[in-house]
Order: structure tokens, then sequence, then C-alpha cells
């Protein structure tokens, strides 16, 4: 059976108490201030981008299979809101190189998140995207979530 993100970082980490406790608390933090359907798509998308098996298959947990199955085509499919695709473009820009986000980008995730909503996506969009590059890196250096 394969272990879990958290449950592979609470054994990288060791007796690191308070540092697994702020990883923990700062994830769980970014799932309850973003829309779990909206965070889930741009996590699986960034997920597919940076080969993580492991937390593609977890972001799926809030989406509908269709949206899973179409995440691929998501700039040319109906089935995704201008809102999902404002951030799912977003995202891909932000995981590719964060220093050359277009400002049009930028704006089109604020014009349906708001300003509040914008930040707040981006600190949740940032936290999952240093979770599945530790996740990467650590297993490279340990070894496999998988036991």
């Amino acid at each position: 059976m394969a272990r879990s993100t958290s449950q592979f970082f609470d054994e990288v980490l060791g007796e690191r108490a308070a540092v697994k406790k702020e990883l923990a608390n700062i994830h769980d933090l970014a799932w309850d201030v973003v829309d779990k359907e909206l965070l889930s798509l741009c996590k699986l998308r960034v997920a597919m981008i940076l080969g993580c098996d492991e937390e593609a298959s977890s972001a799926k947990q809030y989406l509908d299979p269709s949206k899973v199955d179409a995440i691929t085509q998501w700039s040319s499919s109906n089935i995704f809101s201008d809102r999902e695709k404002s951030c799912l473009r977003f995202s891909e820009e932000f995981i590719i190189d964060v220093s050359s986000i277009p400002d049009t980008s930028a704006s089109a995730v604020r014009e349906h998140l708001g300003e509040e909503g914008f930040v707040t996506f981006v600190n949740a969009l940032l936290v999952v995207e240093q979770r599945i590059r530790l996740l990467l890196v650590w297993s490279k250096l340990v070894g496999s979530t998988g036991t």
C-alpha cells in the first residue's frame, strides 16, 4: 500500500515535530481558504507538469471525472469555466516561470476572484507547488512514497 504525501513527510522529517506541524498547518490552511475544486484542478495540472503521479492522483478527490479527463485540453474545452481557465493558465505560467507571468493572466484571475481572492489563491498555489516539489526531491533522496 502506498503512503500518502503526509505520511511520507512524517517519515522523512522524523523527530522534527515543529517542522512537520508547520508544513501540515500551512497545507491545511491553503485548502481551507481556496475553493477545493478550483485548487484541486490547479494542483492536478501542476502535478502533471512536474511529473508527480502521487499528487496528481490525490488531486482528483474533489473533481468531476470529465474535467480530470479533459485537463490537458483545458484551454480549448468548453467544460471549464472562464474562472477555471484563468486559474489554470496562471498555474501553468506560475510553475513554468513565475517571473514571466503576463499581467493579463494575473488580471484575469483577479477579475474572477477579486483582489483578496487573488492573493489567497497565489499563496495556496505556492503551498501546493512547494509541497509537490518537496515530495519529488525527498523521494529522490530517500526513496519512493510507495511501500
